[in-house]
């Protein structure tokens, strides 16, 4: 998570077990990846926001870095997010660069819930008011590129984003009439394309 890491050496080694190591033969399917069924958000119960909670004081005493933790109960409108505030001399450190130990820590937590609850909910950890500030700023960076779609007529293709990002700049240009947007690329490379409907 960019925090105390060190270096690691891994042995890899090929296991000689006498069985073959062609690829079998197996219909294609004309499914994409994307096409899979996604299972939706859980709403947070009693039980999730008290794993969340303990989750979040954990690792953040175990990182033994000076900040303090508020869970923030949602309303109705979010019933599927755990959301915590946090602030502190170290608050930086919880951030990372572009927000990257941010998202692993909220990765993290979510992963963890969904092993020892099966529940799916959305972990948000926000450091400082930095994700409001990172949302206003993508969200008018999306706004920007809008605009120089329209004019120009021409697609504009955004700097690769997190999925978290890529979906702030979906949902802020999803009401324009004259617009689409719509992702491409794999993996860490994935960005945004804005286009002329």
């Amino acid at each position: 998570m960019g925090l105390g890491g060190e270096p690691a050496l891994i042995e890899v080694t090929i296991r000689d077990d006498g069985k073959s190591t062609k690829p079998s033969k197996a219909k294609k399917s004309n499914k994409k990846k994307t096409d899979l069924p996604r299972r939706e958000m859980d709403i947070v119960d009693e039980d999730t926001a008290k794993l969340a909670v303990d989750l979040v004081n954990y690792i953040l005493s175990s990182l033994e870095v000076d900040v303090k933790t508020f869970f923030r109960d949602q309303d109705d409108f979010d019933n599927k997010s755990v959301y915590f505030e946090i602030e502190g001399d170290d608050s930086g450190l919880i951030i990372g660069r572009k927000g990257e130990t941010l998202r692993s820590l909220e990765f993290l937590i979510s992963f963890i819930i969904k092993r020892q609850l099966d529940k799916k909910v959305r972990v948000i950890l926000d450091v400082e008011g930095y994700q409001e500030r990172r949302r206003q700023n993508i969200a008018s960076l999306a706004e920007s590129a809008a605009e120089k779609v329209i004019k120009s007529g021409k697609p504009v293709k955004m700097d690769p984003m997190s999925p978290f990002d890529r979906r702030i700049v979906h949902l802020s240009l999803e009401n324009q009439s004259k617009i689409t947007t719509e992702s491409e690329g794999s993996g860490s490379r994935r960005q945004v394309v804005i286009k002329l409907k």
